[in-house]
This record gives structure tokens, C-alpha cells and sequence, in this order.
């Protein structure tokens, strides 16, 4: 029980990032600020599918890495 309870805690919790992330990247100026909180938006959305120890890291492009 309490291991669903941690799971679904941890599904809402990616799922409320994705949508920060999704409403950021609607109020950015910036093609490049959008384009990144996007991405993270797909990245939250992916772990909260996935769960808490699955591998899934970011992919991130050559741009993404230098400003990062």
C-alpha cells in the first residue's frame, strides 16, 4: 500500500513540473527558453510515466549542453 501511495505521489508530483514547465514555455520570449522548457516538460512527462527508478535522463543538445 504504501509503495503505490509513494508511486502515485511521485507521478503527481513529475505531472505538476510538466505543466510549470509547460506554462513557462508559454510565457517565454525566447525561441531558445521555450524550446528548453518543452523539453523539460517531455522529460517530467516521461518520469512521472515511467516511475522513480527507471534510467530515463534528459537528452540534451550540443546547444543545451553549453548553456547548461
Amino acid at each position: 500500500m504504501f509503495g503505490a501511495k509513494l508511486l502515485q505521489r511521485h507521478a503527481l508530483e513529475c505531472l505538476r513540473l510538466q505543466a510549470d514547465c509547460m506554462e513557462l514555455a508559454g510565457v517565454a520570449r525566447s525561441s531558445n527558453v521555450q524550446s528548453h522548457f518543452v523539453s523539460m516538460a517531455r522529460f517530467w512527462g516521461t518520469l512521472a510515466a515511467s516511475g522513480p527508478s527507471s534510467n530515463t535522463r534528459p537528452k540534451l543538445s550540443k546547444a543545451e549542453m553549453q548553456t547548461a
